[in-house]
């Protein structure tokens, strides 16, 4: 029989990602950094254990919980659960209800692992749904790293390794960033989004909050033009043996200068120098994000397709109204920009998100 335990913060400063790891589809979302970071953007991270009949952890699941009037809440799972998904039958809900305290409650998790035809199953036997409105993109590509440098370089299409070199015939001095500075982060992406007409992909706080709680965890690279000045930057979480990008830009003269090249091929040299395993990077849309698609494809890196978002909820009008209000703040992201006038006919350009992106509940 399985036993969802939830663990107080002090217990699980302890032994969260010492058990995390042990896991093969260990996620950097679900790491005990990534709940404190969302601690800082007024989410309540929650962490319950799964323990068989032997006393062993067989499951993990972190999630966010936002909480609303007449104990109804919002239970938001990043990367998990990880683990045994058998455990994930009418036990953890009932764990979630009785160690939250909540009458009423909608829950949604992405799962990053691979889509597995048995997990499918096993989930829509246990009571859990597919959204109709998914918050990400279940779809993404992964680099293997196990290989080496000079496989990885040999599996590049030809025209990704000819701008890797015009990148390095162009006076640009690669580092990692072990000091990053908020306002020079946040002038990367600003130059980015306001060259792609996107949406803000981070905001200062978000950047300044990542930089903060995950600066263990946080391998990041910039990419400096002659004058000094930051053109491009990557930045990935490390958890086990793996990797997942989460900071990625680069500004208008960086894409000149074919900047973005020469700081991903720095940030995977380094990957495998500390021996890690794969690389995600961190979601794919070959239809409204073709460039960034493209891009991720010539580098050699394998699509793949995660079990991805899953939802369940204590009453089914509850579960339709997750939806709902999920549905229409995807609307509103996409409607928002052909209300506006392009980059070209205003002083001020207006920014879309990206599909794709790892995002989380903003409601």
């Amino acid at each position: 029989m399985i036993k969802w335990k939830m663990l107080t913060g002090e217990e699980a400063r302890g032994v969260w990602d010492q058990n995390l790891v042990q896991f093969s589809d260990c996620s950097p979302f679900q790491s005990y950094s990534w709940g404190e970071y969302r601690r800082s953007l007024a989410w309540q991270p929650c962490r319950w254990l799964a323990f068989d009949d032997r006393d062993q952890v067989v499951a993990m699941m972190q999630a966010s919980l936002r909480r609303y009037p007449f104990g109804i809440g919002l239970v938001w799972c990043e990367g998990g659960p990880v683990g045994d998904l058998a455990t994930c039958d009418e036990s953890l809900p009932a764990a979630i209800k009785e160690t939250t305290g909540l009458k009423r409650f909608y829950c949604r998790f992405r799962c990053d692992r691979e889509r597995k035809v048995d997990d499918s199953l096993r989930l829509a036997a246990q009571g859990w749904s597919m959204p109709w409105a998914p918050l990400t993109s279940n779809y993404s590509m992964t680099l293997d790293l196990s290989q080496g440098e000079e496989r990885l370089l040999g599996g590049c299409d030809r025209n990704w390794r000819r701008n890797l070199r015009r990148s390095q015939e162009c006076n640009l001095t690669v580092r990692q960033w072990l000091d990053p500075r908020v306002d020079e982060v946040l002038s990367v992406y600003v130059s980015m989004q306001d060259l792609k007409g996107l949406d803000e992909q981070h905001s200062r706080e978000e950047i300044e909050q990542l930089l903060k709680n995950l600066k263990q965890q946080l391998v990041l690279y910039r990419c400096d033009d002659e004058r000094g000045n930051v053109v491009s930057l990557l930045g990935c979480l490390v958890t086990g043996d793996s990797a997942c990008a989460v900071f990625w830009a680069t500004s208008e003269i960086g894409r000149e200068l074919h900047a973005s090249y020469a700081s991903f091929w720095a940030v995977v040299k380094h990957c495998c120098r500390i021996g890690l395993k794969s690389f995600d990077l961190a979601g794919i849309d070959p239809v409204r994000n073709r460039g960034v698609y493209r891009f991720k494809k010539a580098t050699g890196a394998r699509p793949i397709e995660y079990l991805g978002e899953w939802d369940w909820a204590t009453t089914s009008s509850l579960r339709w109204f997750g939806n709902w209000a999920i549905a229409r703040r995807n609307y509103l992201r996409v409607a928002r920009p052909a209300l506006k006038p392009s980059p070209a006919d205003s002083a001020t350009p207006f920014r879309a998100s990206v599909a794709g992106a790892r995002a989380g509940f903003t409601l």
